[in-house]
């Protein structure tokens, strides 16, 4: 667990993404986690539609959720560059924040349903999308770190 003065805000998203990625065995941990049930699931190994709504639905729109809220309360930078101010603005982040979580059920309600039950959407949905939210979220949060590490040194000196 990261220290309280590293936490971004006291909200039960930044609880959540502190517990996913705020250490490097918690992050490599639901990776490996995430790469293995994706691959049973886009494999046909397991079938069940329970690991698409886990694996595919879930923890994708959880990652989306945490990823929006950590860079809404944050400074505005990405590693020192500045992030579009559609990102930042309340009204544009939650406005991107419902579209992604609008595309994450309606791929996944197509791959039930059959139209889009290929390896390729399965593949999409279950590994590649939540494997790149949780490696987006881990920049991020560590981007946020460094900047209030930074901030920190200054005002001591």
């Amino acid at each position: 667990m990261m220290p309280e003065k590293f936490n971004i805000r006291n909200s039960l998203l930044s609880h959540w993404t502190t517990d996913l990625i705020g250490t490097s065995s918690s992050f490599s941990f639901n990776l490996i986690v995430h790469i293995t049930a994706g691959l049973l699931f886009s494999f046909k190994v397991l079938t069940t539609p329970y690991l698409l709504l886990l694996f595919g639905v879930i923890s994708p729109i959880l990652f989306t959720l945490c990823l929006y809220s950590i860079i809404r309360n944050g400074t505005g930078q990405l590693f020192n560059e500045p992030l579009p101010s559609t990102f930042i603005s309340r009204s544009g982040n939650r406005v991107l924040m419902t579209f992604d979580i609008c595309l994450i059920i309606g791929f996944a309600l197509l791959i039930y349903f059959g139209p889009l039950n290929y390896f390729l959407f399965r593949f999409l949905q279950t590994v590649f999308f939540p494997c790149m939210m949780l490696v987006l979220l881990r920049l991020v949060f560590l981007s946020s770190m460094i900047e209030r590490y930074d901030n920190e040194d200054e005002r001591m000196i």
